[in-house]
């Protein structure tokens, strides 16, 4: 299983939108995508602006498969309507 985490910094005054857009459609967009086992936003206590996504997947190559998907580039864009940065890694898990 791999596990990928994104850390997302949303534009000060957008917290709201981008979890009501994501809770409406980006879950549902990634959940649906072949290889995709759970994914989970939550958002910081300290510091609201921080959001976390964590996608676990079956594999690497499912991974792979879906950033070569064009559901991927409607999961970016919708991100990056609220999103000022971030960063992401990767986990593969035992």
């Amino acid at each position: 299983m791999l596990l990928e985490r994104a850390e997302l910094l949303i534009r000060e005054g957008q917290e709201e939108g981008f979890s009501a857009a994501m809770k409406d459609t980006g879950i549902g967009l990634l959940a649906a995508v072949p290889g995709v086992m759970s994914v989970n936003l939550g958002r910081g206590v300290e510091n609201p602006g921080k959001f976390m996504l964590l996608v676990e997947w079956q594999s690497m190559d499912a991974h792979a498969a879906y950033n070569k998907a064009p559901v991927c580039g409607e999961v970016r864009a919708l991100i990056g309507r609220y999103s000022k940065g971030g960063s992401m890694e990767h986990f593969q898990m035992a």
